[in-house]
């Protein structure tokens, strides 16, 4: 039972007797039309019956509306004495027996609703709740018309990694990294979460795809400035290959971002890795400058050098 229910209850009670008090003003009225008539009747006889007729015809319509309203207004009434009273029942209930509510069970239904959206290793969240603020996202996008921008982010020669180094160590590896997302994406909204063995997903609401790219390169600013060492690849360290799209969704089907997202990475891979491939420049190898044309609502950028 929702604890806004009896206040939407009583705004209902209240818009319905301010019906019934309009329509006691329109009876009125018909009232006056009425002795007018009549009054009138003396001097045109025949001519005003068809009139009469019509005015008693709306008349009559008018006081089954107010019964019919009066009926609703009664059952409306009832229906809130009665979960009134219910929750006078279950709040009495609860005061009398909070000794024995098992606390232990809330606590653990919680921790497994947090679990089951939740990557077990990082802390980050898993793809069921990046699947869950995917569809609410891209609808709320959807109908403001604003950008939505995504980000998949894979460690680059991870296998090696983890055959050089050990499994140990390549976990430890992604800790850092989802530390690394956690620190630079602080904007309410934004959302990381580990989408595959080595492989993230940034969500970016209102934010277009400029200021994604500003994103990107502060992802990979700060893995560079981290400087994990990984001897199987020519810049001596870890390093992520970027794909980023955005868009403004303008249909249901909220897979198209994705699948963009993760051809643009496939393109990243095949140019050498480290880098970030975007619309503006499939090719690109170098980093761009960017200027303030790109947008992140609400939130100031990552610093860049």
């Amino acid at each position: 039972m929702s604890g806004s229910t009896p206040y939407i209850q009583v705004l209902d009670i209240e818009q319905t007797l301010t019906e019934l008090n309009e329509m006691v003003s329109r009876l009125r009225q018909e009232r006056d039309d009425l002795e007018i008539a009549l009054t009138t009747a003396v001097e045109h006889g025949d001519a005003i019956e068809e009139q009469l007729e019509t005015a008693n015809r709306q008349l009559q319509n008018e006081v089954r509306e107010r019964r019919t309203i009066e009926r609703q207004l009664r059952d409306l009434v009832a229906t809130i004495t009665q979960k009134s009273r219910d929750l006078e029942v279950v709040l009495q209930t609860i005061t009398e027996h909070a000794d024995q509510i098992d606390l232990h069970w809330l606590q653990r239904y919680i921790e497994s609703e947090t679990s089951a959206r939740q990557d077990p290793l990082t802390g980050l969240a898993n793809r069921r709740m990046l699947d869950e603020a995917m569809e609410r996202e891209w609808s709320r996008a959807r109908r403001q018309g604003q950008p939505l921008a995504m980000l998949m982010c894979d460690v680059d020669h991870f296998k090696p990694y983890n055959d050089r180094y050990g499994h140990q160590a390549g976990d430890e590896c992604l800790c850092r990294l989802a530390e690394l997302f956690q620190d630079l994406l602080h904007r309410e909204g934004d959302l990381v979460a580990r989408y595959g063995g080595e492989e993230f997903v940034v969500l970016l609401p209102n934010t277009d795809e400029i200021g994604a790219l500003r994103v990107a390169q502060g992802i990979q600013d700060a893995l560079r400035n981290l400087d994990l060492g990984h001897e199987d690849t020519p810049q001596g360290r870890l390093t992520l290959s970027i794909g980023l799209a955005a868009l403004v969704p303008d249909h249901d089907d909220r897979s198209t971002l994705l699948a963009e997202v993760d051809r643009r990475l496939y393109l990243a891979k095949q140019q050498g890795r480290d880098r970030i491939v975007h619309a503006a420049d499939h090719n690109n190898n170098s980093r761009e400058d960017i200027n303030d044309s790109g947008s992140r609502a609400d939130q100031g950028n990552p610093a860049r050098p």
